[in-house]
């Protein structure tokens, strides 16, 4: 009965609730001495948040994010927040040793991404880059969490650094006690043709060691392999999916990849899904491109259905956000777009609830005015309760101004963040004026669910 009520429920409209700014002032105000560049990173200019809600207790959400981004690659730190109470508060935290912010050495953190274990281990992954090297370097680092994100220690190096290491994303099993998978992509060279590789690492003691480095991926040298998110499905296969550029045929495609022994080999990649690659400039201001990161999100749904957002825009005035899917653990997929996505649309972020509802958050630009000095975008949310047959469309934030403030990567970064509750979603995004109070932009949560979301909703 509970579960008809839930499917009934997940039919109607969704809506927002504990919509809120967690990031706060910046925790280092009087910036980094001795970190490179330091003097031109922007206090208060939050970026790429990523959200998790621990299975262990599901009141437990935790949250990160780029702290203080400046214009060089340029971070101070990446912070975490934990929630402990659904989302209503909030308690900022930092891992030592990260950067030269918190006692470590790497000038720059960045990429911040964080996922919960089924037993209620909390994983942090990033990225640790020295920017004083000529090129500079980046080290895979990784920590973790025991009681719920409140306190870390020092992160582990998962890969040492190197030149082009990037775009992270870290994934605790839900499974198998103390195990987590890391992946990420390396850009070795900076011009074409390019050795380009996704590289995947696991841990099995809950974050104390990590294995080497194992190859994932290797694309051909015209192409590059970006943005690894690694999935693991009921049976306990692992999938890597990951975004490919090919600049030789103009095609951007989908990748998937399975692992059938918890990382240690991998089957060759799939092709899920593809599009043309567009770098499309703002029409109002030409010498500006618009947001369009090309980095894809991934979700797993609880009977094992594989979901796929990314971006799909054709114009800078016409968009779409793309979906595929997979029913067979990654082997075949289909494809479809979002209905009601008319304008230019970025940042999809997709999450499964406990129900198999499938969210979707993104950006577009359907109420932006030509002409007004404002770059308007809004955060919507569209959820389906029938595997993506159809969908219901909801408006989460906005509107908020992309010319407001720093314009350098991507305006808000490059990704947001989505994560399925037992019921409805919690939602972690970057906005700027007029929404944000502490710098150019703000960390925002909200909860979107049935019934405003609220705690009752949540307990179905």
């Amino acid at each position: 009965m509970s579960a008809l009520l839930a499917a009934a429920a997940s039919a109607g409209p969704f809506k927002v609730k504990n919509l809120r700014a967690i990031s706060g002032p910046s925790p280092f105000a009087a910036g980094c001495p001795g970190a490179l560049h330091d003097d031109t990173n922007v206090t208060g200019n939050e970026l790429e948040p990523a959200i998790a809600v621990n299975p262990a207790n599901r009141r437990n959400f935790i949250a990160t994010w780029k702290q203080d981004v400046g214009p060089f690659n340029g971070t101070r730190s990446d912070l975490v927040a934990s929630s402990f109470d659904n989302g209503k508060t909030w308690t900022r935290s930092t891992i030592p040793g990260l950067g030269i912010c918190t006692g470590g050495t790497a000038d720059s953190p960045s990429d911040p991404w964080v996922s919960a274990g089924g037993d209620g281990t909390v994983y942090f992954g990033g990225l640790a880059a020295d920017i004083s090297t000529e090129p500079p370097t980046t080290a895979v680092v990784a920590s973790h969490s025991m009681d719920g994100g409140r306190t870390w220690p020092a992160p582990a190096t998962v890969a040492p650094p190197l030149q082009g290491n990037e775009t992270d994303a870290i994934t605790g099993s839900p499974t198998l006690a103390g195990h987590a998978y890391i992946a990420w992509a390396n850009f070795v060279v900076p011009e074409l043709p390019r050795t380009n590789t996704v590289e995947f690492s696991r841990t099995t003691d809950g974050g104390a060691t990590w294995s080497p480095p194992v190859l994932v991926d290797q694309p051909s040298p015209f192409s590059i392999d970006v943005a690894p998110r690694i999935l693991v499905l009921p049976s306990g296969t692992l999938l890597a999916v990951f975004a490919r550029a090919d600049f030789e045929t103009g095609l951007g495609t989908i990748q998937a990849a399975r692992s059938l022994d918890e990382g240690q080999t991998w089957l060759p990649a799939v092709q899920a899904g593809s599009k043309p690659v567009f770098f499309f400039q703002d029409p109002e201001h030409p010498d500006e491109e618009l947001p369009q990161p090309g980095f894809e999100s991934a979700a797993v749904a609880p009977d094992g259905t594989v979901y796929v957002a990314f971006e799909d825009s054709t114009s800078p005035t016409s968009g779409a956000i793309g979906v595929v899917r997979s029913r067979d653990g990654g082997l075949t997929w289909s494809s479809s777009t979002l209905p009601g996505v008319s304008a230019f649309a970025f940042e999809p972020a997709i999450a499964v609830d406990s129900h198999g509802t499938v969210g979707v958050i993104w950006y577009d630009l359907r109420n932006d005015r030509p002409g007004d000095d404002a770059l308007t975008a809004d955060v919507w949310f569209a959820h389906s309760h029938d595997r993506g047959a159809s969908w219901r469309q909801a408006h989460v934030a906005g509107p908020t101004d992309l010319r407001a403030g720093p314009l350098f990567n991507t305006r808000v970064g490059e990704y947001q963040g989505l994560a399925g509750l037992r019921l409805g979603f919690a939602a972690v995004f970057t906005l700027r004026a007029p929404q944000a109070k502490d710098g150019p932009s703000d960390i925002f949560f909200a909860r979107i669910g049935p019934g405003g979301g609220g705690e009752k909703d949540d307990r179905r």
